[in-house]
């Protein structure tokens, strides 16, 4: 590869990195969540509902960031868990069964490992300074 070819490819701006990222993201735990029956966002409703019973209303807008017009509630997530048996609805509250609790307990644990084997080019200083990083500059993007 000659020496212009792989500075384009270094130099690529940011929002290239962070789409590329995400895609890699969604592939890589996309994988391991559907031989779990769930998606991203299975997961990220299975993980808010683990720590108490909680409204569709308080996912919504704990889980705002992924809410979209093709999915303006997390409610057919908490209904898919209802029946993976995994969750039960009470009205508008949803809590996590027992078969859940340790549903959840062995996704976490699989996360938890693949994530670490994902960072594990970082020192643990070097990661946290590159959260710190991305929150500030979501934070700036917010206010243009």
């Amino acid at each position: 590869m000659n020496d212009t070819v792989q500075d384009v490819r270094t130099h690529r701006p940011i929002g290239y990195w962070l789409r590329h990222i995400d895609r890699a993201l969604e592939a890589d735990l996309g994988g391991l969540l559907a031989a779990e029956g769930l998606t991203r966002r299975g997961w990220q409703v299975l993980n808010s509902v683990s720590y108490e019973p909680v409204t569709i209303a308080a996912l919504d807008k704990t889980l705002d960031a992924f809410v979209s017009p093709d999915e303006p509630t997390m409610r057919p997530q908490v209904e898919r868990l209802v029946e993976l048996g995994w969750a039960r609805l009470t009205g508008d509250t949803a809590e996590l069964t027992e078969e859940g609790v340790r549903a959840h307990r062995r996704v976490r644990e699989a996360i938890a490992a693949r994530r670490a084997r994902m960072v594990e080019c970082f020192t643990p200083e070097e990661f946290r300074s590159l959260n710190e990083m991305l929150r500030r500059f979501a934070e700036h993007l917010a206010t243009l």
